[in-house]
């Protein structure tokens, strides 16, 4: 992906590492990413049963950006950032659908 924000290219390759339909994905960047508020990422989601609900765990890993701008970047907008990655991910989990009810046998 590639695009422009303030005046600053930017570009990161993300890569799919994992993915158990509908219950987990997990992503990541590949080489060196030019970004501004994070370094490289690892991101994800696990969706689990949990009393008849659906229990969903978002997980970021991430290095701190390499850059003076970046690390100025991260102080700013860090915090919205996270909330934004959040939400994305948590959106991105709830249109998975889920897995059919099997049918029960009849004894």
């Amino acid at each position: 992906m590639e695009g422009r924000f303030a005046f600053v290219d930017l570009a990161v390759d993300e890569v799919v590492t994992g993915h158990q339909r509908p219950s987990r994905k997990v992503w990541e960047t590949r080489g060196r990413p030019r970004l501004l508020v994070i370094g490289a990422y690892r991101m994800g989601f696990d969706v689990s049963p949990a009393a008849g609900r659906s229990y969903l765990r978002v997980f970021i890993d991430y290095d701190d950006p390499d850059t003076r701008l970046s690390r100025l970047a991260e102080s700013l907008f860090g915090p919205a950032y996270a909330r934004w990655c959040l939400r994305q991910i948590a959106e991105d989990a709830a249109v998975t659908p889920p897995p059919a009810s099997l049918p029960q046998s009849a004894s």
